[in-house]
């Protein structure tokens, strides 16, 4: 497929109870033909209002849009504005949001049409921080993730400060963790990656962790190096493993539950997978930076074993 943006339903299932998992592959989620070069997934994000679905590309400085039926839409570029876009969201009023470098700017906004709108150079007491995630929770409250020590500064969409949540207070090892990724807030519920712990985080929103999920180790059930993390269709959770090349399923209490995916350069496996977001119909979309390559993952249950085989 070359450097063609593909997705594909990837659906396969390693556990320890084996349990069976319809497989299949369909390709979908095609990039126009052309001389064009299919976008680099450096960051995803869908808008759960409208489905559409969105990939940030540092590597040609640009936003490729999809809509909810992961068709091609559009794309705008970001070079005159933000050089290296590294993440996307979206507000209630179709705002789009693009995190850079903060060589110059920490965010930039663009209206629905890509058309640019305005800086937000947010500032926050204590000096200087590099945010590394960032997200719009269905409030429109804008939540941008900083490290060492762990804690979220929220503002509103149009740049004004209103709080900041400190995270893992009591808890020195993960509060100073030396690198924290991407944030996730679903429902009532934020979910953080700590790829140097081999775990993710899920917390309430003030902050406070619920539970840690996920323990250490490069075999099976293990996590090596955890890049997201978000609630999983079924209701529990799904950590994208970059170094694992898959998805980790849990339950709603974080006990393991299947793994989905594996190492391959080919259609249909991942290569160092780095990001990640669920559709609104429940499709699980992975990004990989190598082949310009995003895939959509759908579990489908061996319908023997939903008759009780």
């Amino acid at each position: 497929m070359g450097a063609a943006l593909t997705c594909l339903l990837l659906l396969a299932s390693w556990s320890v109870a084996a349990e069976p998992i319809e497989y299949s592959i369909v390709p979908s989620l095609r990039y126009p033909e052309g001389d064009k070069v299919a976008p680099q997934p450096t960051g995803l994000s869908v808008d759960q209002r409208t489905g559409e679905i969105y990939i940030a590309d540092a590597s040609n400085a640009r936003i490729a849009i999809y809509d909810a039926q992961r068709r091609y839409n559009f794309e705008f570029s970001t070079r005159d504005r933000l050089a290296n876009p590294r993440q996307v969201a979206v507000d209630s009023e179709g705002r789009i949001f693009v995190l850079g470098d903060q060589r110059e700017h920490t965010l930039a906004v663009f209206d629905y049409n890509g058309d640019f709108l305005t800086y937000l150079d947010l500032s926050t007491q204590g000096g200087e921080w590099i945010p590394l995630s960032m997200t719009i929770t269905a409030s429109d409250e804008l939540l941008l993730l900083a490290a060492e020590p762990a804690r979220v500064f929220s503002y509103s969409t149009s740049g004004e400060p209103l709080r900041t949540i400190q995270l893992f207070e009591g808890d020195e090892k993960a509060r100073m963790t030396p690198m924290l990724e991407n944030l996730n807030v679903v429902g009532d519920k934020m979910i953080v990656t700590l790829p140097m712990m081999s775990q993710a985080a899920v917390c309430q929103l003030n902050g406070d962790v619920i539970r840690f999920i996920g323990f250490a180790g490069g075999g099976p059930t293990e996590l090596s190096f955890p890049m997201a993390a978000t609630v999983s269709p079924e209701g529990g959770f799904v950590v994208l493993d970059k170094h694992r090349h898959l998805l980790q399923f849990m339950d709603a209490k974080g006990a393991f539950v299947r793994e989905v995916g594996n190492f391959g350069m080919k259609m249909g496996y991942f290569f160092h997978p780095t990001t990640m977001a669920v559709c609104a119909d429940g499709v699980i979309l992975v990004g990989q930076q190598y082949a310009n390559r995003v895939q959509a993952v759908t579990l489908i249950s061996d319908p023997m074993a939903d008759a009780g085989r």
